[in-house]
């Protein structure tokens, strides 16, 4: 009995084999642990790659094509290009629980709001043993955009006999002396010695300042420089619509006595450039008649019957989205010396631009944005000029630019005076036109 309680005493103090015996005890954890972290990377993996999809979904939505779909269309759209994006991962499982949120506001330009949230799961190989057979996996992303607003540019351009003004000081300066002291250009028909405005012979007939100015002088007028300038505005304008992605078009019309339609519907901007030279400067009889025989004491700058005519053909603007059943925004250009002389209701209006109508153009939400050619002090230079015109209106301070100024809208006003880059100074006045169409109705 003894002997064999030693023996038994022994073989329980026995180590020989007690590591196969633990790693096979631990083995199973450890696999099961290796097992799981597989799963875990594979999850990881599947979600990143759903998270890539749903990003790409959001932009997909907010994307130009998209633009012009409605919210409905753009979801459905947008779910089917997820679903299909995400039937090509291995080892998802996805019963297509994907939450796609368009919303969609139109004023003053279409802005689109996206999320995609997405709830999913990646099938497991080795927790299955344990009961787990998948692992959840989510996530969401947004994305925004902003469209640029289709525009209708409205062009109103001043032809009156008072931009027939020298482009630079030294034209002016030039002309006035030719003239013995008129400062504009102006073109004349009837042929009389006696008539102000002709100074000498040329082939028999008596030819007007305007001769003086083009022919024996080669000088710039400020009309020239306005109908280049909105030539120039078209290359300006195609630039601005393709990297906005906007559609523009223009419409032209000109006035001096009367309001002059040159294209009453806007139009593709190239056809536009065809038409600007058509705004030709106004050609009178003589000085008071604008017909030979018919007083009218020079009102040629009627101001009043030219906002209220193309006002009239300026219909009411939409939101400039490309959603079905929305039209254009609407931009007036008023290109004028803001100088007004006319015939209103029988009595003459010497001065500053009436405002009324541009408050009532404004209040169909149309903006007005305003080139002021200045009237300079010194082209008012013979002596009916300095009683009625310089010292009234010219003098400081001036009365002329304050009232443009108010036509415009908001930041929508720019002065262009001698020696200025008319091209230019549009160009500018443009590029503030379309950044304010993007921030106001």
């Amino acid at each position: 009995m003894t002997r064999h309680t030693r023996s038994l005493r022994a073989i329980t103090r026995h180590e020989r084999g007690n590591v196969m015996m633990i790693f096979a005890l631990t083995l199973i954890p450890l696999v099961f642990g290796a097992g799981m972290v597989i799963d875990y990377s594979r999850a990881a993996r599947l979600q990143t790659k759903m998270n890539a999809i749903t990003d790409a979904t959001a932009l997909y939505a907010v994307s130009q094509s998209m633009l012009s779909h409605s919210e409905s269309e753009t979801q459905a759209e947008a779910k089917s290009f997820f679903d299909d994006q995400a039937a090509m991962l291995n080892g998802l499982v996805y019963g297509q629980d994907v939450a796609i949120v368009v919303t969609d506001t139109t004023s003053p330009t279409l802005q689109r709001n996206v999320t995609v949230t997405y709830q999913a799961s990646s099938s497991n190989i080795f927790g299955r043993v344990l009961s787990k057979a998948s692992i959840d996996i989510g996530g969401t992303a947004s994305a925004n955009s902003t469209t640029a607003p289709d525009i209708d540019f409205y062009m109103l351009l001043d032809t009156s006999p008072s931009m027939a003004l020298p482009a630079t000081s030294a034209g002016l300066t030039a002309l006035t002396t030719a003239t013995g002291g008129c400062a504009f250009a102006c073109h004349q028909t009837a042929t009389s010695a006696s008539d102000p405005g002709k100074t000498r012979q040329v082939n028999g007939a008596y030819v007007d300042y305007y001769y003086v100015a083009k022919t024996d002088l080669g000088l710039t007028l400020r009309s020239d420089l306005v109908t280049k300038a909105v030539e120039d505005l078209v290359d300006v304008a195609k630039e601005t619509a393709s990297s906005n992605n906007a559609g523009y078009r223009m419409a032209l019309g000109n006035f001096d006595w009367s309001y002059h339609s040159i294209q009453d519907n806007p139009v593709a901007l190239d056809s536009a450039r065809s038409l600007v030279s058509k705004a030709q400067l106004l050609v009178v009889c003589r000085n008071n008649q604008r017909v030979c025989g018919i007083n009218d004491t020079d009102m040629h700058t009627n101001f009043s019957t030219a906002l209220a005519s193309i006002n009239g053909l300026m219909p009411t603007p939409g939101n400039g989205t490309k959603k079905s059943g929305d039209t254009p925004q609407a931009i007036m250009f008023l290109i004028t010396d803001g100088m007004r002389d006319e015939n209103y209701y029988g009595a003459r209006k010497l001065g500053p631009m009436p405002t009324e109508m541009c408050d009532t153009i404004k209040a169909r939400g149309i903006k007005i944005a305003v080139l002021y050619t200045e009237y300079l002090r010194e082209s008012a230079s013979d002596s009916w000029s300095i009683t009625n015109v310089r010292a009234p209106y010219l003098d400081q301070p001036e009365k002329i630019s304050p009232p443009l100024q108010s036509c415009a809208s908001p930041g929508l006003f720019h002065k262009a005076t001698t020696d200025s880059d008319i091209s230019a100074a549009l160009a500018v006045l443009f590029q503030k036109a379309v950044q304010a169409a993007h921030l106001t109705k």
